[in-house]
């Protein structure tokens, strides 16, 4: 009788928790609970515990089975998803009520029995409906724009997320959320499917492609919004990857085709980036765009750089690199162009970076940089020389310019500008070539006097080091160094003077370093006016007690053709104001010595009064063709005169001018560059280079004894790709020279590998 009174009870207080739904205490539960152990205790069996858990778990199952019937016959839609949603937050906040109250008396367990018979009994019955149910909302929502109760949605997903793979044996157990993703996400995905599909299904035919990419671009976007919405936040990403392989992964050569043409759209560039990055990395579906972009990077900037008539509108020798400034400035204006298209287009990422620097680099090594009618005057690395040429040299119209905008941070203006055009140098192959045009001119610079500052020379050269590499740089250096130590000796050789003599500054330079810059002196022997030679002979001998001990076999050879002189001329007949102070004229070396006969008298015994070119030439032997050029030079100034019967040349007497102050020196005689002076340079730069990749070589034989042909071109390559880039023909020869000094030999057995000879 007492066992039939407590199975009422229970039924009955089970009754109140699934059936009625009522609100129960905890202290209802923990009566619940002290019932059951007391019917156990009573019974003293352990089936009694087995008993009430069998009992629990078929009264659960009744109960569900009616919950099911009573979903099934709700109308289809919202309701029944809200029905669903709130049958399983109450019996899942019951069943642990339950299990916890029911645990001491009848052990563990109750929980995962009671979610499993929610599984058997109301979830598979009513899943599909009720995930169809979920999905029609959604279509719904894509066709009026949004659910009326979009918080129902993220309560199903919530729900179908509690259920694990435990309660679900025939879902896979590697996924924790099997329930969720089985039966509501995968008919959620086939649905946005369905909806792309038969919105684009119009655009497959051939020439529709850009259309296509802009529709679904647009389609995606919407329905990865949608998802963020109706979907846990972990499964968007897995919609994401469907709809991308379905309709990109599935197009890719025909977006890449199709993207090859958009460069001129910036809006439809950005459609296929946004397409193609949602394709997953191992598919390299955006190195095809990269390579597109690169080429149209080329392309553009070969068909759009400026004539050189439009970088040079004032006229100016193409030799004198005066165009240089606008080249240089349009390039860097063509690589921000660029950097902005990558950065609206394809967020700047870093392989379109690259793609953008690969493009320019094709372009400025091109043969047909700046066209090919100039190639040989303008290739990138004279081009760039000449740039920073114009940048450090004083009296440059861009030095001005600098220096007038900039007055108190002139030397910053310099830097900065440097650093630009840095950017530039860094794409060009011909790394040694460009520091030996940047050479040529720094020398230029030092020897005329025309160098902006010898601190701001250094700047520059320690920016180009790590570019193009120590070996490189270390002539520049060693120039600059040569040019300190210069100035050093120059004021000890002033202090040494006697306060009675000439004021005179000169410049003691190593042959080695410069004369690849200097024209041969062809008159070493020049007869000079007897003042400058006293100067002269006093520093050949302070030279010479400098250097005595170290019997170095070092000695002096002047380079008149770089030397010049201020003196005051004095003339007879001349009138006015200046004729009574006289006029100040620099005059080189040359002309020094021309005008010392016609103005002093122990030249030749008295003063000359008329002379013909050759006797000039012999009595200070100086070369007949260098006569006859310095006096044209004088001539044209009217300082000398020409008498038209007999050839023979004098002093202007009656010479006048407005100018106190005449400078005929013109001393800026340097190599000029000429085609046989570009082919020595390219000469000795091809030289330096087998003798790189000679040394190249034997580094990477020594360090690996033996190696395959390729893999030995790729390691030298790499060794010296900051500076020029290894061509075959070079290599080859430098291999060929190697096996024939018996440094290296081929393997016996494997002609394409090297074994390096100890």
């Amino acid at each position: 009788m007492a066992d039939i009174l407590f199975w009422s009870d229970l039924r009955q207080r089970l009754d109140g928790v699934l059936v009625g739904q009522q609100a129960m205490s905890i202290g209802d539960y923990m009566s619940i609970s002290s019932a059951v152990s007391l019917h156990v205790q009573r019974a003293k069996a352990e089936m009694a515990a087995e008993e009430v858990r069998q009992w629990v778990a078929a009264y659960v199952n009744g109960h569900l089975a009616v919950v099911a019937r009573q979903l099934q016959a709700l109308e289809r839609g919202a309701p029944l998803i809200a029905a669903y949603v709130a049958q399983w937050q109450y019996f899942a906040q019951a069943s642990l009520a339950l299990s916890g109250s029911l645990s001491r008396a009848v052990g563990s367990g109750m929980r995962e029995a009671m979610a499993q018979a929610w599984y058997t009994k109301v979830f598979r019955p009513v899943a599909a409906t009720v995930a169809s149910a979920a999905v029609a909302l959604v279509d719904n929502a894509r066709k009026e724009g949004g659910v009326d109760d979009p918080q129902l949605l993220s309560a199903l997903h919530s729900v179908l997320a509690e259920l694990r793979p435990t309660y679900a044996p025939e879902l896979p157990r590697g996924q924790p959320l099997g329930v969720y993703f089985a039966w509501y996400l995968e008919p959620y995905a086939r649905a946005s499917v369905r909806h792309i599909d038969s919105c684009t299904s119009h655009l497959r035919a051939p020439g529709s492609t850009r259309e296509y990419i802009r529709l679904v671009t647009r389609l995606i976007g919407d329905e990865e919004r949608r998802a963020e919405a109706y979907l846990r936040a972990e499964s968007v990403e897995s919609l994401r990857c469907v709809l991308s392989q379905r309709f990109v992964a599935g197009s890719l050569a025909a977006i890449h085709a199709e993207a090859a043409l958009m460069f001129s759209c910036m809006e439809d560039l950005r459609s296929v980036f946004c397409l193609l990055r949602r394709v997953p990395a191992d598919r390299a579906a955006m190195q095809p765009l990269r390579d597109a972009f690169k080429a149209h990077v080329a392309q553009h900037t070969l068909a759009a750089m400026p004539s050189l008539a439009e970088l040079n509108p004032q006229g100016a020798s193409v030799a004198s690199l005066a165009f240089a400034r606008n080249a240089v400035d349009w390039l860097l204006a063509e690589l921000g162009r660029h950097r902005a298209m990558a950065a609206r287009c394809f967020d700047s990422e870093p392989g379109f970076s690259a793609a953008l620097l690969a493009g320019l680099r094709e372009a400025l090594n091109s043969s047909q940089f700046m066209g090919p009618d100039h190639s040989q005057l303008v290739q990138a690395p004279r081009l760039l020389a000449g740039y920073f040429g114009l940048l450090l040299q004083a009296d440059s119209a861009l030095s001005l310019e600098l220096a007038a905008a900039h007055p108190t941070g002139f030397e910053d203006a310099i830097e900065s500008r440097a650093r630009d055009a840095l950017q530039l140098c860094e794409l060009v192959n011909s790394k040694d070539k460009l520091m030996r045009h940047y050479r040529s001119l720094l020398a230029r610079r030092l020897i005329t006097d025309s160098s902006a500052g010898a601190e701001l020379e250094r700047a520059v050269v320690a920016m180009l080091t790590p570019l193009t590499g120590i070996e490189n740089t270390y002539h520049v250096r060693a120039m600059l160094a040569d040019m300190s130590l210069s100035q050093n000796m120059s004021k000890q050789y002033q202090s040494s003077l006697s306060s009675e003599s000439l004021d005179v500054s000169v410049k003691i330079l190593r042959h080695s370093l410069w004369s690849d810059s200097l024209v041969p002196e062809s008159s070493p022997e020049l007869i000079v006016p007897r003042q400058a030679s006293a100067a002269c002979d006093r520093l050949a001998e302070l030279y010479n007690d400098r250097h005595a001990s170290s019997r170095s076999g070092r000695k002096l050879q002047w380079q008149w053709a770089y030397s010049k002189a201020t003196i005051q001329l004095y003339f007879p007949h001349s009138v006015g104001r200046i004729a009574q102070t006289g006029y100040t004229v620099i005059a080189n070396a040359y002309q020094l010595a021309i005008l010392a006969l016609f103005t002093d008298a122990s030249c030749l015994g008295s003063a000359a009064q008329q002379l013909m070119p050759s006797q000039i030439s012999r009595s200070v032997k100086l070369n007949l063709a260098v006569v006859n050029t310095e006096l044209s030079v004088l001539m044209r100034a009217g300082i000398l005169v020409s008498n038209s019967e007999t050839g023979a040349v004098m002093m202007n007497s009656g010479f006048n001018s407005r100018r106190v102050r005449i400078d005929i020196s013109g001393v800026k005689r340097m190599r000029q560059e000429t085609a046989e002076y570009k082919a020595r340079i390219d000469l000795r730069a091809d030289s330096n280079r087998f003798d790189q990749v000679r040394s190249a070589i034997m580094v990477e034989m020594k360090r690996h004894s033996s190696l395959h042909h390729a893999k030995l071109l790729s390691l030298v390559a790499a060794r010296v790709e900051r500076v020029f880039l290894v061509e075959r023909s070079v290599f080859k020869l430098a291999i060929g020279s190697l096996t024939e000094g018996d440094y290296i030999r081929r393997k016996e057995d494997d002609f394409n590998v090297y074994e390096y000879v100890v």
